[in-house]
């Protein structure tokens, strides 16, 4: 503003000096010398006055009088805001250089080093924490419960009995359980048949089993002779013996009564898998299992729970040092090691950058057309010589400055002819 104030100073003080210098020189009309000066004021007098119309007429009136073809700008403001939009929409920043530009960037490369050097900053972080948290909150729990609860549901209600069944006998075969749990049985067995309380129990049975036989003759004289000379206690230590060598040969890994056993045992359970019954047994478990079980209570406290612990967990500096940051360092790394990977990324980005060029290049001239708009004649006049009206003015000391020198220089082929 102040360089347009010193120009329009400047062309002021030419026009003034070169009507002064004609209205001082009409006195002294004859003069050789003078009349060599008066032509070249008046030339300049004349060059001065006909810039300073082609300029004030470029943007009103001159003198406010309505000549024809004067207020060029606030005339014609339509054509020229055209003019403006025309030439940068298809010269200035054209479809073509604004794609041409881009392509000469490599943009993925840029996005990948940018995201990378900005992975272990204090910003990042907090962000990445914000964002998870967020994102977190914006899972909604009810929702989320109520899906666990049919999957489970689901699930359950898919099982089935044989193949269960099949898979818990494999298991059981394949770990030994059977062979465990018999050993386990018979070191039960053991334990009950060597106490005291055991033995007496035992000598009672069979003496009272003796007792109630019915015999004839000599056998019955012979059980009577038995039970005379052994006493219930003889009988139950009797049997206790013979009970805990049984289970000692048992317990024999070589034993064909165990292994005789075990082999029954395998044989029923596996007639047991392939048993309908059995089948519908478990059947109605898992139903009654199902119907007892309130499944929605309990998933929707799984959830909340988990939810709180995930909650916790994103504050913690691990959940971003541990695990965050370096799973997208190394996928960023890898991505970035990858030039394949890349040139796909960078044809895609160029793809849709093109894309959004060609739905929106004509934003660019609505824009402009928008801003122009919004200005009224003279404030889109003061703003223009504000900008340029400083080089204009000059043109006005220009024009004076040239025609003095050129009507000194008529002067001068005047007075040599």
């Amino acid at each position: 503003m102040a360089e347009q104030s010193k120009a329009r100073y400047t062309a002021a003080v030419s026009l003034g000096v070169m009507g002064a210098g004609f209205a001082a020189s009409l006195p002294f009309v004859g003069t050789p010398w003078v009349s060599f000066l008066q032509s070249g004021f008046e030339a300049g007098l004349v060059g001065g006055l006909a810039d300073w119309f082609a300029v004030t007429a470029l943007f009103r009136h001159p003198l406010g009088i309505p000549i024809p073809h004067t207020a060029l700008l606030p005339r014609n403001r339509e054509k020229v805001t055209n003019a403006l939009v025309k030439t940068i929409e298809e010269d200035l920043l054209s479809k073509e250089s604004i794609r041409g530009k881009l392509g000469q960037l490599r943009i993925a490369e840029r996005l990948v080093d940018g995201a990378m050097a900005q992975l272990h900053t204090e910003a990042f972080r907090t962000g990445l924490v914000s964002a998870a948290d967020k994102l977190l909150e914006s899972i909604p729990k009810d929702r989320a419960a109520e899906l666990l609860e049919q999957e489970i549901r689901r699930r359950l209600e898919a099982i089935d009995a044989q193949q269960v069944l099949s898979v818990v006998l494999g298991i059981v075969y394949e770990k030994k359980y059977d062979e465990k749990a018999f050993d386990f049985v018979l070191e039960l067995a053991e334990q009950w048949t060597l106490t005291a309380e055991t033995r007496e129990r035992l000598g009672a049975m069979v003496a009272q089993a003796l007792g109630r036989m019915q015999t004839n003759g000599f056998m019955q004289m012979a059980v009577n002779a038995f039970l005379g000379f052994y006493s219930e206690e003889k009988l139950g230590g009797l049997i206790q013996q013979f009970i805990i060598s049984a289970l000692f040969d048992l317990k024999r890994s070589g034993d064909h009564n165990r292994t005789a056993l075990l082999a029954a045992i395998r044989s029923r359970l596996t007639t047991l898998a392939s048993d309908p019954h059995a089948h519908q047994e478990i059947e109605g478990w898992k139903q009654n299992l199902l119907s007892r079980w309130n499944l929605a209570e309990l998933t929707a406290g799984w959830v909340e729970q988990l939810h709180t612990r995930l909650k916790q967990w994103i504050q913690e500096p691990e959940f971003t040092d541990r695990y965050v940051i370096p799973m997208l360092e190394k996928a960023a790394q890898k991505l970035r090691q990858d030039a394949e990977a890349m040139e796909k990324l960078e044809h895609w980005i160029h793809e849709q950058l093109s894309r959004w060029i060609e739905a929106n290049h004509s934003k660019i001239g609505a824009l402009i057309r928008e801003n122009v708009d919004r200005f009224d004649n003279e404030t889109l006049i003061q703003l223009m010589e504000d900008k340029v009206g400083g080089d204009l003015q000059w043109i006005r000391v220009n024009g004076a400055l040239c025609g003095f020198l050129i009507g000194l220089v008529l002067e001068g082929i005047k007075v040599l002819v």
